[in-house]
């Protein structure tokens, strides 16, 4: 079998010649060689050729193209599933401060920064901090979510450092009314209502309110 001088060997009558000029598009079913030198010194080695049809190399392609949709998949259903925790998560909170609020007496609110929320007691004339409070903990939203707060058919800005007490729960039992959203880049979305009352309410935005979360 012919090879050329980088140790590469063609087989001829697999490849189609071109006729009149124009190349010939191979069957599915050609061959295309593939050589590999082998043996323990170059002046010993001899080639081993073994050809991939097209077929083949299709089937290759159709795997791949498998494997990179169901890595798609499983980055999107992260995704939601991330979503889908911090909600139920705020929505949590936010009951169990109410709760708290009215069982013990005192004055909660929920405060945002930049990086997430924590929730602030009234202490005097100051709001601060809870401590000692392993659930009411300041908390960071992952970098990949959204977060957006109308109150009174007014949209705060949450990005500022300083951003004051929004949400109170009082130890009355009294809420600020609130709708709260929180999104991914996926454009996925849930919406948390809270009402004066402090009813609570959780949906998957564009859906009916889900009152079991």
């Amino acid at each position: 079998m012919p090879m050329s001088a980088t140790g590469i060997c063609s087989n001829r009558s697999d490849v189609p010649a071109r006729v009149t000029g124009r190349p010939v598009v191979p069957p599915v079913n050609t061959r295309l060689p593939v050589c590999i030198l082998v043996g323990p010194h170059p002046r010993h080695q001899f080639a081993v050729c073994r050809g991939f049809t097209l077929l083949e190399l299709l089937v290759v392609l159709l795997i791949i193209g498998i494997i990179v949709s169901f890595a798609s998949l499983s980055v999107s259903q992260h995704a939601s599933r991330t979503l889908q925790d911090e909600a139920k998560r705020i929505h949590s909170l936010l009951r169990l401060a109410g709760e708290e609020s009215v069982l013990q007496g005192r004055e909660l609110a929920m405060q945002f920064n930049p990086e997430g929320y924590l929730f602030v007691t009234l202490k005097g004339d100051d709001w601060v901090p809870v401590e000692k409070d392993r659930l009411l903990r300041e908390r960071e939203l992952p970098a990949d979510l959204t977060l957006s707060l109308v109150l009174e058919d007014v949209e705060m800005d949450l990005h500022d450092s300083e951003n004051p007490p929004r949400i109170f729960v009082l130890s009355s039992g009294e809420m600020t009314p609130f709708v709260l959203e929180l999104g991914n880049l996926e454009g996925e979305a849930y919406t948390l209502q809270g009402n004066f009352t402090g009813k609570l309410t959780l949906a998957r935005t564009g859906e009916a309110d889900d009152d079991h979360w």
